[in-house]
């Protein structure tokens, strides 16, 4: 029951983070609930793991993709039905692809595999027959476009890896507290999260 709470907070973080009337820096968190469910899964060791980490995953992303698209409805019902429930499969498939990575390999292989394979997925959702690249995480921060300047560098896969790497520094950091229950954990957690959200903001600032 609390992996799918952890879930459902992670839809909701991650759709009011999305434009227009969303606020962005809610991207930087939306994925941790999420990533506990699955850590929490995954250190339980029991059956049918990727059966339940597959149903949270589509649970977050189903609720994602219908607060932000369910507009397509009123265009073309069929449409709006489809766009939904198959792009919150192809997400929920690849948060599937980086558990099973996960069970096999340390959190730094973990983290790369998922900020490598949703890259990826993004991607490819640009350039096939059923493009859908309304909800590409680089996409979230097009109300707040002083922070992204650099984009002209990176293009928005860029703001993907940085909203990937925030995530992933939050679970860490979490994980890390709940492991050695010391203070310089969060300190040094605090730390690192300013320089990595701050960073990129003051150069796009520069930019500006």
């Amino acid at each position: 029951m609390k992996n799918s709470l952890y879930a459902l907070f992670s839809g909701l973080l991650l759709a009011a983070a999305w434009p227009t009337y969303g606020f962005s820096f809610l991207l930087f968190i939306g994925f941790v609930p999420l990533l506990l469910a699955e850590y929490r899964i995954r250190m339980s060791q029991p059956r049918n793991l990727k059966w339940k980490v597959l149903g949270l995953g589509y649970l977050s992303f189903f609720i994602w993709n219908l607060i932000t698209t369910y507009w397509i409805y009123y265009s073309t019902p069929f449409g709006g039905v489809f766009a939904v429930l198959v792009n919150s499969l192809l997400m929920a498939l690849v948060f599937l692809l980086y558990h099973m990575v996960a069970k096999r390999v340390n959190f730094k292989a973990a983290g790369s595999f998922l900020v490598s394979i949703w890259i990826l997925f993004e991607y490819l959702h640009l350039n096939w027959e059923f493009s859908w690249p309304w909800l590409n995480l680089g996409n979230g921060f097009s109300e707040t476009t002083q922070w992204i300047q650099w984009y002209e560098y990176t293009g928005t896969f860029g703001g993907t890896l940085w909203v990937l790497l925030v995530n992933l520094l939050i679970l860490r950091s979490i994980l890390l507290y709940h492991q050695y229950k010391e203070k310089g954990v969060l300190i040094r957690a605090a730390i690192q999260l300013v320089l990595l959200i701050g960073i990129p903001i003051g150069i796009s600032y520069s930019i500006l």
